[in-house]
């Protein structure tokens, strides 16, 4: 009859081995022989006994944790596309018997992970955001802990991360800006924020490819960036519209929303007045009902692909160490 409650000291005493032997035979590590291994096995087998994590982490010197480091600003902010992430990792964290431990950390406050490094509660660590000069980074390497990033890191710290996972940003908002620029806008506004976020740099890259390739006229283009907040994004757009802007690409899907709020305020319609797109898309601008062509990403995907080829690098499998996803142009 399957024995409930078993633990490695039942399994020794049974079998005459020391624990030491049921660890190595549990863990695959460790030199026994192939007749005692298969002896544990079998008896464990017969006795339907899986291991605690805890156990298993002990003979496999593994704590079967993984930390997630989002932005301080997740608990304040509604950010559906780090949510959608943060769900699909614990799904595939799931898959693979693993836990995932949040760290509410930025560059600039990493307390939180420090604390779980110090306490070496992990095995590795997935950064929710890549930004120039991240600390958070420096850190992982000094203490060598493998870890893997959403978005692609600075040029200057390419090949840093354990996995760089993350979606062809640059080829698909170069893409997505010749449908954009085909048009042949007298003017247009480019609007975005932080700068120091990787994508931010990524997409104003796609941007900048597909303006020389169709060789737009760089003084029709008003570029504003660095906009943090909605007042801000209002300002830039009462700007532009007096300066005889009518086409507004948006760098993030919050900005996006921002632009159609000062329209719609201001009396424009879209897109009849004002013609306004988007370089991410979301469940936010589907439910404004306006057509907005947008530049779709699969979030989830990203966040199953960077967290199974963590775990396989952690396994000593074969892994991809830079997936780079496609993209969807919705017109």
């Amino acid at each position: 009859m399957p024995k409930q409650n078993l633990t490695i000291d039942d399994i020794a005493r049974e079998l005459g081995v020391s624990k030491t032997t049921v660890s190595r035979a549990i863990s695959g590590k460790g030199r026994i022989s192939d007749a005692t291994r298969k002896k544990v096995m079998a008896y464990i087998e017969t006795c339907n006994y899986r291991p605690s994590a805890a156990a298993k982490g002990l003979a496999e010197s593994r704590t079967y944790n993984l930390a997630l480091v989002l932005p301080k600003s997740f608990i304040q902010l509604d950010l559906p596309y780090i949510r959608q992430i943060m769900n699909a990792i614990c799904e595939e964290a799931f898959v693979w018997d693993y836990n995932i431990l949040i760290c509410l950390s930025t560059d600039s406050c990493p307390e939180s992970l420090l604390r779980t490094l110090d306490n070496r509660k992990v095995d590795g660590v997935i950064l929710s955001r890549t930004v120039d000069n991240d600390a958070l980074v420096d850190i992982l390497r000094n203490r060598d802990i493998p870890f893997a990033t959403i978005g692609s890191l600075p040029p200057h710290t390419e090949g840093l991360a354990t996995v760089e996972a993350d979606h062809d940003q640059v080829g698909g908002c170069h893409a997505f800006s010749l449908t954009v620029l085909q048009s042949d806008p007298d003017m247009i506004g480019v609007l975005g924020n932080d700068m120091r976020y990787v994508v931010n740099q990524s997409r104003l890259t796609g941007f900048r490819q597909a303006v020389e390739e169709m060789g737009y006229p760089k003084k029709r283009i008003c570029l504003r960036t660095e906009l943090g907040t909605p007042q801000e994004i209002y300002n830039a757009v009462e700007q532009l519209l007096e300066s005889g802007v009518r086409h507004f690409l948006a760098m993030d899907d919050d900005i996006c929303i921002s632009v159609v709020q000062k329209l719609e305020r201001s009396g424009f319609k879209i897109p009849e007045d004002v013609k306004v797109f988007s370089l991410f898309d979301s469940a936010k601008i589907r439910s404004l009902q306006l057509p907005i062509p947008v530049l779709r990403f699969d979030a989830a995907e990203l966040g199953h692909i960077a967290c199974r080829e963590l775990l396989r690098h952690l396994r000593n499998e074969n892994y991809d160490s830079k997936p780079v996803l496609g993209y969807r142009i919705i017109l």
